[in-house]
């Protein structure tokens, strides 16, 4: 039996607001044509990257498009076999991709690499495999927006194939030790409960960012990653 995904949407768009604050940002800091949202389903990634981009394409590349929004433009394939031309993105964006491809990790980013232009960006946001609430809620917790195979990675994976795919990091921002699965569990308690817990994880919320901005080496635990990388040439 699988439970369904559900999020408590005050807490989910505070607990978020940073990280896409930051993938905003970094996106704003180069030119961009064309954005491609890998993995994209809908496409509301590479809309949320293509802000400040006036004219820009998104394109969705996904093996299951979810077609609905006249501004992205969807193509059927694989993230292993991206199918657009060497040098022709300026942002190449994966939320949430990367960990479904775990055992192939160095092509999918051997395969950004290629289709971004020099200078172009990647731009990832992915969960971590070392956060113990996590870790234990994937394993025993099936849940309806978990797909089979798909397999949170340690940053240091990510890390190396970046760099070897010929991109070089320039910002890696770490999340959540604690208030990860908030958002998720207040849906699931008794209603009288939510707004308590609803508190409780909005002060996690603010609790983590401190520790994780005043103790940089607890980012071995962090839930999740935002990574912001160049191609080099």
């Amino acid at each position: 039996m699988r439970v369904k995904w559900r999020v408590d949407p005050v807490l989910q768009t505070r607990a978020w607001k940073p990280i896409r604050a930051a993938s905003a940002r970094a996106s704003a800091s180069v030119k961009a044509k064309r954005i491609v949202d890998l993995g994209g389903g809908s496409g509301w990634f590479g809309l949320h990257l293509a802000q400040g981009h006036e004219g820009a394409e998104v394109i969705s590349i996904d093996t299951a498009p979810r077609l609905g929004d006249a501004r992205v433009r969807h193509i059927k394939g694989s993230a292993l076999d991206i199918p657009l031309e060497s040098g022709s993105a300026d942002i190449v964006g994966a939320n949430a991709m990367l960990h479904h491809v775990p055992d192939r990790l160095d092509k999918c980013i051997s395969e950004v690499s290629r289709i971004l232009r020099p200078g172009g960006l990647f731009i990832a946001q992915e969960p971590l495999a070392g956060n113990p609430p996590a870790r234990w809620t994937r394993r025993w917790v099936k849940t309806s927006a978990h797909e089979e195979g798909e397999r949170p990675l340690p940053y240091s994976a990510m890390e190396k194939a970046i760099r070897e795919g010929g991109l070089r990091i320039r910002r890696a921002e770490f999340h959540y030790l604690t208030s990860y699965l908030f958002p998720h569990l207040v849906p699931l308690a008794p209603r009288g409960m939510r707004r308590m817990l609803r508190r409780k994880g909005l002060f996690l919320v603010r609790l983590d960012r401190k520790l994780l901005r005043k103790l940089p080496g607890l980012s071995r635990w962090a839930a999740y990653v935002s990574i912001v990388a160049t191609k080099t040439k």
